[in-house]
C-alpha cells in the first residue's frame, strides 16, 4: 500500500498533474480497481490495484496485490522487501487540445501504477507491505519497522 499521487491541484489548474476533483472522481468511480502494477513503467504486469482512497491530506493511495506466479512479480516483491524500489508512480495519459492558440489538458486516462526506485513526485512511496503469513511492515521516516497487528 502507498501514496501513488500527491494531493491534487486546484480545479482552475490547466496542466498535466491531477486536480483534487479528478482524484476524488478516481476514488468515487473505483477507477483504479484492477489497474496493472508494473516496475519502472515497463515490462509485464506484476500485480494489480485492489482499491484506492484519499488520505486526510488529499493524497491518492492505493492497495496493490502482487502476483505470486511469475518471476518478474517475485523480483518486484524482493525490490520492495529489500528496499530497492520503495516509490510509486501513477502512469496516465493526458489528452491535450489546442484551442484559441493555447494548449488545454483535457481527459486523463489511468494506465498503471509502477514500483520505481525514484519517483518523480515527492511523497509518492510505499507506506506498508505484508508478505503472506508475515507481519505488516510499516515505512516511517525512511526507516522500516515491523509491527505485529494480531
Amino acid at each position: 500500500m502507498g501514496v501513488c499521487n500527491p494531493a491534487g491541484e486546484h480545479d482552475t489548474y490547466n496542466g498535466l498533474y491531477m486536480t483534487a476533483t479528478e482524484l476524488s472522481e478516481i476514488v468515487r468511480g473505483n477507477s483504479m480497481r484492477n489497474l496493472p502494477v508494473k516496475t519502472e513503467h515497463a515490462g509485464s504486469q506484476v500485480g494489480h490495484v485492489v482499491t484506492s482512497f484519499l488520505d486526510a491530506s488529499g493524497n491518492l493511495n492505493c492497495v496493490m496485490q502482487l502476483s505470486t506466479s511469475s518471476i518478474p512479480a517475485s523480483l518486484a516483491q524482493g525490490f520492495v522487501r529489500d528496499g530497492l524500489a520503495l516509490d510509486l508512480s501513477l502512469g496516465y495519459t493526458v489528452d491535450i487540445q489546442n484551442t484559441d492558440s493555447k494548449l488545454h489538458a483535457k481527459e486523463k486516462k489511468l494506465v498503471e501504477v509502477s514500483l520505481v526506485r525514484k519517483g518523480a513526485r515527492r511523497g509518492c512511496h510505499i507506506t506498508e507491505y505484508q508478505e503472506e503469513g508475515k507481519d505488516v511492515v510499516f515505512r516511517k521516516n525512511d526507516a522500516w519497522a515491523a509491527f505485529d497487528l494480531s
